[in-house]
């Protein structure tokens, strides 16, 4: 079947040996790591993403304590403003009322008046308009 039996056993070995060279480096590459978790640095020391033990940061403690009144005050206003904003079409409709309403009382306190006839109808016919 096959004619050149030497040529597909080439190949098997350059993939042999390139197999092995890429298993040969990651050997190589996980023995050079430091370290795999954190027990294996010490007590003062975690396992970083390089494999590599690193300090623990200290953190350095201040005198001056964070106010968070100032922040809270901002908040507080800003979300009385935003009420303000969305509920405003109702607070001007309640004024609006009240003047209505107000303007209705005085009228009502006053006489009405006669309104004078009017003859003429509302809607004026040109005289193109043909009824059947």
């Amino acid at each position: 079947m096959l004619k050149n039996k030497k040529s597909d056993i080439g190949i098997g070995v350059v993939f042999l040996i390139v197999i092995l060279i890429l298993f040969i480096g990651w050997l190589y590459n996980i023995n050079q790591r430091e370290c795999m978790s954190n027990r294996d640095c010490s007590s003062e020391a975690y396992c970083g993403s390089d494999f590599s033990c690193h300090q623990f940061p200290t953190k350095q403690n201040s005198d001056a304590q964070d106010s968070l009144l100032l922040p809270s005050i901002i908040i507080g206003l800003a979300i009385i403003v935003a009420a303000v904003i969305f509920k405003r079409d109702k607070i001007v409709s309640r004024e609006e009322k009240q003047v209505i309403e107000e303007k209705d009382n005085s009228l009502n306190d006053k006489v009405p008046e006669e309104v004078d006839d009017i003859s003429e109808p509302y809607y004026k016919s040109d005289g193109n308009i043909r009824f059947p």
